[in-house]
């Protein structure tokens, strides 16, 4: 555990547990709590054992967007500035720059900057009672940390400009799922044991195998062409493989074949035995 004040930072084995923790504030980001999510993130990606980070809330609310208390400084043109160029940016790099696989456990509402924080993420899961929106249009302003462009990449476009335009909070899970926005939804009495299945799946896998297909993912859609992105797969495979775990195995392969075909042998006797 790290000494935070507005979330919870914990490692549990192959897992880094990061829960927002102002649930009297259903969440809202104030600047201390944008400091500690960056300082948080970049903590994370020197972990080596850890190949996932389940991104949560706290209480009612996984978050519901930008603490209000906030915004009378953003009055001044370079504290605004600063707020989306600095806060906003640093921290959704942070998250995408990240060497682990960064799911967001969606539960209760998540709004505005909330949901521009799930979009930061690689997966995003919700129970279908969850609620969605982007409410800035309302206010006469946009979404500043990246929800204008994140949506428009993660979804149909026409259904993307809806959520934007509308500025409703109500979407539920099942309506953002069936829109294309989340990896997948479940039943608000099963959330928690089908959440935790997915991530303890995805947890069991090689740390360093996630990140390698999280970067070749992602890269790979700034490739001007398929096959710069195929070479991208191919020197990321390679690497992997010179790996020394992958090593180990791999030295198998390199002895005698009646070699392996008489451990074969015994290990098909040892099974029939037991039999």
């Amino acid at each position: 555990m790290s000494n935070y004040s507005t979330i919870r930072y914990e490692v549990k084995g192959a897992v880094c547990h990061i829960t927002l923790n102002r649930p009297e504030k259903y969440n809202a980001i104030n600047r201390e709590m944008a400091r500690e999510l960056l300082d948080a993130f970049r903590m994370v990606r020197d972990v080596p054992e850890v190949g996932v980070v389940v991104l949560a809330g706290e209480g009612k609310a996984f978050c519901t967007g930008g603490d209000l208390a906030i915004f009378p400084s953003l009055a001044e043109h370079n504290e605004s500035l600063n707020w989306l160029a600095h806060d906003g940016y640093d921290i959704g790099k942070a998250i995408e720059l990240c060497d682990k696989v960064v799911i967001a456990k969606v539960t209760g509402h998540c709004l505005a900057g909330g949901l521009e924080l799930a979009l930061m993420c690689d997966l995003i899961y919700a129970n279908e009672t969850a609620r969605f929106g982007t409410t800035e249009i309302n206010m006469g302003i946009l979404p500043g940390w990246g929800g204008t462009v994140r949506l428009a990449r993660a979804m149909p476009i026409y259904r993307a400009r809806e959520i934007l335009y509308s500025g409703r909070k109500d979407y539920t899970g099942r309506d953002m799922y069936e829109m294309g926005f989340l990896t997948r939804i479940f039943k608000d009495d099963e959330f928690e044991e089908r959440f935790n299945e997915v991530v303890a799946n995805i947890g069991s896998k090689k740390p360093i195998a996630l990140r390698m297909g999280k970067e070749v993912m992602a890269r790979s859609l700034e490739c001007g062409s398929m096959d710069a992105a195929l070479a991208l797969e191919r020197n990321a495979i390679q690497w992997l493989v010179y790996a020394p775990d992958i090593q180990a195995v791999m030295d198998g392969f390199r002895k005698k074949p009646e070699d392996l075909v008489a451990k074969q042998k015994e290990a098909n006797i040892a099974s029939d035995v037991k039999k």
